[in-house]
């Protein structure tokens, strides 16, 4: 069923996958995980890692990072991924088609090439790299692609978001190594939402069993508890000749970011992900560590229900985005750790408008308000520490709203309450998403049927504007539909995006490897096989 324009509801089940942002929560058994640790001894794949020596990379070691957000629903099935902590192991293991890499753009990985057949976007062809094979020494080849899209999609996981209208009944393998994939409608941006959702679409071999992972990853499975660690050896026959450097990973699970810190600098680990500023500060400081902040296109946007007052009316809705003073948030709210947003998501997106931009207009905002008859506002913002800065950037929303005469009653509840049953319905809340383009990220949240849509946007011709979107090849006509979509985003809709915020990560002196990463996952995306000591 086609999920894709608002008119069906292939992920309905599948929202439990976006509680992947859960990772402060349910982490119990992590901390003593991480003290077993004591007493032993980002995915890029583009090449964008840095040198600090300019020395080749040397072989060997073992490599031991940390994240927080583990618990007992951890897992290394391929299509279930819900946490930072899932993405590190699955990206050790498995291999998509493609992804995005570490400065945001389209790379392919297993498929060498993915293209419209006969310049049709309602026909794709992939076609996969040849030579590559599973930990098992099966090859990999497109009876395996098959089976994943059949898994992803019978089952209603995150993945099949990427899939789009996708008619699995004509979808087949013409040889070993090419699909045809027919689409019940057009849908020109197929690649960008495979690359966009990549983190639930890897690739398994035909039948596996998740409770025995084989992948054509870098990492090889040894073990896996989930909450605390799971450890993984150098493939010894991985298509990327001469990948990965370091013998063993250990990914370790830690219960808070201050356990977390304090194993970085003790050198119980090498590396730590998804730190806060003040950390960032505090680590700078310390000998042995090396802290990257990566600036990038997350966003943490404040979500207002446009089908419920007062955010029904779009002067009101106007009226709030206007009165933010967004450096002022950042400075604040991130420490620093943040870019000036305008309301508008994808920043790297090729299409992205970048004269959409607007100052804290204080008179307009006053005006808007008496306009809608919401002079003296009073609304409740629900707030939780699900993401860096979430709470912070509440407060200080809170603050500057006094300036227009709106008071902003904040409820922080616990992330379990916010990622409960009225997930997804509250009036006045908040949000986090990685980077992904702009359609996906339509896709994913600002469509009728779209699995995180947490403003309830139902707008006829936006939806229709997305549809025409992807009815076209032509990069012209697409990108003035796309800007026109944006206008939408700046003027008429349900978010406040005040930031893109930055990606902290912190590691041991050292290790050698990593880089910035743009698209918002920890530890230069996860990208384990470039990493190596010094």
């Amino acid at each position: 069923m086609d999920r894709s324009d608002g008119s069906g509801g292939l992920l309905a089940g599948a929202a439990i996958d976006r509680r992947r942002v859960l990772r402060g929560m349910a982490a119990a058994g992590a901390l003593a995980g991480a003290g077993g640790l004591l007493g032993a001894c980002g995915r890029t794949r583009a090449g964008s890692t840095v040198s600090l020596t300019g020395s080749e990379p040397r072989r060997g070691g073992h490599l031991r990072v940390g994240l927080t957000g583990g618990s007992g629903s951890d897992t290394v099935d391929p299509h279930k991924d819900l946490t930072y902590t899932d993405t590190a192991r699955l990206q050790s293991l498995y291999d998509p088609l493609v992804q995005l890499n570490a400065r945001a753009e389209v790379e392919y990985v297993l498929a060498e090439s993915i293209a419209p057949a006969e310049d049709s976007a309602s026909e794709w062809i992939i076609r996969l790299r040849p030579g590559v094979t599973f930990h098992d020494g099966k090859n990999f080849t497109a009876a395996d692609v098959l089976y994943n899209v059949q898994r992803v999609v019978s089952n209603k996981f995150s993945g099949a978001h990427g899939l789009g209208p996708i008619d699995l009944k004509n979808t087949k393998a013409l040889d070993a190594h090419t699909i045809l994939v027919p689409m019940l409608k057009p849908f020109a941006s197929f690649v960008e939402q495979l690359a966009g959702f990549w983190f639930y679409l890897y690739m398994a071999p035909e039948g596996f069993n998740p409770a025995k992972p084989v992948g054509t990853g870098p990492f090889v499975y040894q073990s896996f508890t989930p909450g605390s660690r799971s450890v993984f050896t150098r493939n010894p026959n991985y298509w990327r000749t001469g990948l990965p450097y370091v013998d063993t990973l250990t990914v370790v699970d830690f219960v808070d970011n201050i356990s977390l810190q304090d194993a970085l600098i003790t050198g119980a680990i090498d590396a730590a992900g998804t730190l806060d500023g003040p950390q960032i500060a505090t680590l700078s400081n310390s000998s042995g560590v090396r802290t990257v902040s990566s600036a990038g296109g997350s966003i943490v946007p404040f979500t207002m229900r446009v089908d419920r007052a007062p955010f029904n009316n779009a002067d009101v809705r106007q009226a709030l985005r206007l009165l933010v003073d967004r450096q002022q948030l950042i400075d604040s709210a991130l420490d620093g750790y943040g870019t000036v947003a305008y309301d508008v998501f994808a920043p790297f997106d090729p299409d992205f408008d970048h004269d959409l931009v607007r100052q804290a207009d204080i008179p307009q905002a006053k005006y808007l308000l008496k306009k809608a008859g919401h002079e003296n506002l009073t609304v409740e913002l629900v707030t939780s520490p699900v993401s860096t800065g979430t709470v912070a950037m509440a407060t200080v929303l809170a603050e500057q709203a006094r300036a227009v005469g709106v008071t902003i009653n904040l409820r922080d509840v616990p992330s379990a309450t916010f990622f409960g049953p009225s997930y997804l319905n509250w009036t006045f809340s908040q949000d986090y998403y990685a980077y992904s383009p702009y359609l996906p990220q339509v896709s994913q949240s600002m469509l009728p049927a779209a699995p995180f849509n947490e403003t309830h946007t139902s707008n006829a011709h936006y939806t229709s504007l997305y549809n025409q979107a992807n009815a076209t090849l032509d990069e012209g006509l697409r990108k003035e539909i796309v800007t026109e979509m944006q206008m939408y985003d700046f003027d008429e809709g349900g978010y406040i995006i005040p930031a893109f915020v930055n990606s902290l990560d912190a590691y041991s002196t050292r290790l050698r490897g990593y880089g910035p990463a743009k698209v918002g996952q920890p530890l230069s995306n996860t990208d384990f096989m470039h990493f190596w000591f010094a």
